[in-house]
């Protein structure tokens, strides 16, 4: 008689199902984490579509980590004019030491800031970030009429703008080089209370990539919430706000503009005699 041997089963969970398992809770989990706190918290930081809400809460996260980032002196009042969209416009001015400044400077808020940004450095690879992030470009020609429109759009439409007066990175650093009257022109004709920030600890003249890699102590100041100038005050209140930043890093005021802008001005053809 023929020895029947006993049937085999299979184990109902094998290594490759465990790792499937393993898997899909892990994805499962990782958007709970998302839609449960990250981005919620990053709405609570930026006031914004989902993404660039995302976006804020890993550069909050980020920036705390490698830049060691401090935000200091916003007062209330401050506070209520940065966070709230219905506060009325706003022109938030500070400093440029480098590439990472923007970031740092919208992290310190919860309004969408709208930067101004020279055409020549939004390079084309990233344009579905200036898009997203909705820069106005500057060419420093004829077709900067079109910019100062949008502006004009946004601002009357109760937003926020964010500008570098110097009109770029500050090279060499250590001073405070002459700023662009266009934010305080702005902010007379639209009626925007004008924000003043200095900043300081960032690693001088770094490029985007590098100055968000680089580890520092990155600290964000408060220095006024100003009103807007009058017409005849326009040149006087730029420099107050220079002398203010320049002032609260203890740096000295430079007597000229950054080189490319003065390679610009000096393009300028002279106006004509009347």
């Amino acid at each position: 008689m023929p020895v029947v041997e006993p049937a085999t089963t299979e184990p109902w969970m094998t290594a490759t199902t465990i790792v499937v398992v393993l898997a899909v809770a892990g994805w499962i989990l990782l958007w709970c984490w998302i839609w449960g706190w990250f981005l919620p918290a990053g709405r609570r930081r930026l006031d914004a579509d989902d993404v660039s809400a995302f976006c804020t809460q890993l550069g909050w996260l980020w920036t705390r980590r490698v830049h060691g980032y401090r935000i200091e002196g916003f007062t209330p009042e401050a506070r209520a004019l940065l966070d709230d969209s219905a506060a009325g416009p706003v022109i938030v001015v500070c400093n440029h030491v480098a590439g990472v400044d923007p970031i740092l400077v919208q992290l310190s808020m919860r309004r969408r800031l709208r930067w101004f940004m020279a055409a020549e450095q939004m390079v084309g690879v990233l344009g579905w970030f200036w898009r997203l992030q909705k820069i106005i470009p500057v060419h420093y020609d004829r077709r900067d009429t079109q910019s100062l429109m949008v502006a004009m759009t946004h601002l009357r439409a109760g937003g926020a703008l964010g500008v570098f007066p110097e009109g770029g990175i500050a090279r060499p650093s250590g001073q405070i080089y002459r700023f662009m009257p266009g934010f305080a022109s702005l902010a007379g004709k639209m009626k925007a209370r004008v924000v003043v920030l200095s900043l300081r600890g960032i690693p001088a003249n770094a490029g985007v990539l590098w100055s968000l890699v680089i580890p520092c102590s990155a600290t964000l100041r408060l220095l006024a919430v100003l009103e807007p100038p009058p017409p005849a005050g326009i040149d006087a209140f730029t420099e107050r706000v220079r002398a203010m930043i320049a002032d609260d890093l203890g740096v000295p005021l430079a007597d000229r503009h950054l080189d490319h802008i003065e390679e610009r001005i000096a393009q300028q053809p002279a106006n004509p005699s009347r």
